[in-house]
């Protein structure tokens, strides 16, 4: 069965990705440490700023994801939007 996606809610796709990006900022977080424990004149900015970057990059997934649904949402009414095929599973 064809179904058409013709709308993606901004807000609610972009919660997802900016906890998303929040958990990557994290799991990135010792690697950008490291660098500052590593080398000797450290990465070019404040070892404080390490610590504010989960936070930064799921402010910047947030509303890049935002804006990327909106102007979906606009292509999407114009041209039709995207084509999926779905098909029933069984449950097991």
């Amino acid at each position: 069965m064809k179904q058409r996606v013709v709308r993606v809610d901004p807000l609610s796709a972009a919660r997802v990705v900016a906890l998303l990006y929040f958990i990557i900022g994290v799991i990135a977080l010792p690697f950008l440490y490291l660098g500052f424990v590593v080398t000797p004149t450290g990465l070019g900015f404040s070892p404080g700023l390490v610590f504010l970057e989960p936070f930064l990059l799921s402010g910047i997934g947030f509303a890049s994801t935002a804006l990327a649904c909106a102007l979906f949402n606009s292509l999407a009414g114009r041209f039709g939007g995207l084509e999926i095929d779905l098909r029933d599973v069984e449950s097991g």
